[in-house]
């Protein structure tokens, strides 16, 4: 999507820290009423069980302070905030879970789709996807999406909360500061990657998808035939070439680090709001890709199909990979609600397309713009009459 929409991407709420619960006026009462009946050691143990009853991350429970201290690592406003080491201050639960296989995840049964949504606190809270399906109808989404820039190192929380919600995390692993440091980076450019400046994160990063064991789709360095972002060839000294050679360099740090529960996912920009650049000569080969993305945004089309049909012939001439709508919305305005109708169609007669993400955030959230599908009674309606039609892939 063009530059300036996740600009402003932010998360509310404060950082909190254990301690910080612990002297909450919550347990200042259990001390205060219990310290006269049992005896100390009894009431530490009582107050260590229910701390960490409060505490346990890995169902993405609805607390909004915890999912705005994990989601620092998140793109979603792209300021890089959080712990200097990079690593989550709040350790995740016990998965609720088994691990999923990850060819049953990167290989949905035929006839089946996927619906993904990315939406502030997501999937940190799980009342978001459940009141994204209440939105749709009764149709809960079985995939989530959020952003991981290279301030911060891998958080196994979320991906353990999006599978505790039945859904497929879709990390959006940005190689930049955020974008308060702007589109031209130096420290990011493609040569740096290459050169291997940035190898002991890549590593560390690998080593703990590994260590985590469960399935990621990992898209890195999404929207690259735009020039909005470091890892663009037109930005930042960045040459020919050099894209495709970070791309490698990375998956094979992945590969010699043996996580390979990752799905990897190739995602440019339409070609319509993009630079006038050859989607091949970006391509990795589908030796380093399992699914195509393509970022997607209805804004003067009047169908879904009039916006996605060039961008997609223009990918099949040289991949025949699954492919994933990876972002969607629509601007609001006259049009939206019949783009939308629009868009289920569709899905439903391109085989190939394994599913979609919709961008689920409004102006005030940070999105440029109204993209979701409660921007009108309209809009909810003609998604939830799509939302119907989907038969969606069962994530375990």
């Amino acid at each position: 999507m063009l530059g300036g929409r996740r600009d402003r991407w932010t998360r509310g709420g404060p950082l909190v820290n254990w301690p910080g619960r612990l002297s909450s006026p919550f347990y200042g009462q259990v001390w205060s009423r219990a310290k006269y009946v049992v005896p100390a050691a009894v009431l530490a143990l009582l107050i260590g069980v229910a701390a960490l009853a409060w505490g346990d991350g890995g169902d993405g429970g609805g607390d909004r302070s915890a999912g705005a201290d994990r989601a620092a690592d998140s793109g979603v406003g792209d300021s890089g905030v959080g712990d200097d080491d990079g690593v989550s201050t709040i350790a995740p639960g016990p998965p609720r879970t088994a691990v999923p296989d990850k060819d049953a995840i990167r290989r949905p049964p035929a006839g089946t789709t996927y619906f993904g949504v990315a939406k502030p606190d997501a999937p940190w809270n799980s009342a978001v996807l459940a009141g994204v399906g209440r939105d749709a109808g009764g149709v809960t989404p079985n995939m989530v999406e959020y952003y991981v820039n290279w301030t911060r190192g891998f958080d196994p929380g979320p991906v353990r909360a999006a599978y505790a919600q039945h859904a497929v995390p879709v990390v959006s692993w940005e190689p930049w500061a955020g974008s308060a440091k702007g589109t031209e980076q130096p420290s990011y450019a493609l040569r740096t990657i290459i050169d291997g400046a940035h190898d002991p994160y890549i590593r560390s990063f690998a080593e703990a998808v590994k260590a985590n064991r469960f399935p990621i789709a990992l898209r890195f360095a999404h929207e690259m035939n735009g020039h909005w972002y470091p890892w663009a060839e037109p930005n930042g000294g960045n040459r020919p070439g050099e894209y495709v050679a970070a791309w490698k360099h990375v998956h094979d740090i992945f590969q010699q680090a043996g996580a390979t529960n990752v799905i990897w996912v190739w995602a440019p920009n339409t070609l319509r709001g993009a630079d006038d650049i050859s989607l091949k000569s970006l391509y990795p080969g589908d030796g380093y890709v399992d699914w195509i993305g393509l970022d997607a945004y209805g804004i003067a089309e009047r169908t879904a199909g009039e916006l996605l049909d060039p961008s997609v012939n223009a990918l099949r001439a040289f991949t025949a990979k699954p492919l994933l709508i990876t972002e969607t919305g629509a601007q609001p305005g006259g049009r939206k609600a019949l783009w939308i109708a629009s868009l289920f169609p569709w899905l439903a007669s391109r085989h190939d397309v394994i599913g979609f993400i919709w961008f689920q955030y409004t102006h005030a959230e940070g999105g440029g713009s109204d993209w979701t599908f409660m921007s009108s009674t309209a809009a909810q309606e003609s998604f939830k009459a799509g939302a119907r039609t989907l038969r969606l892939a069962q994530v375990p």
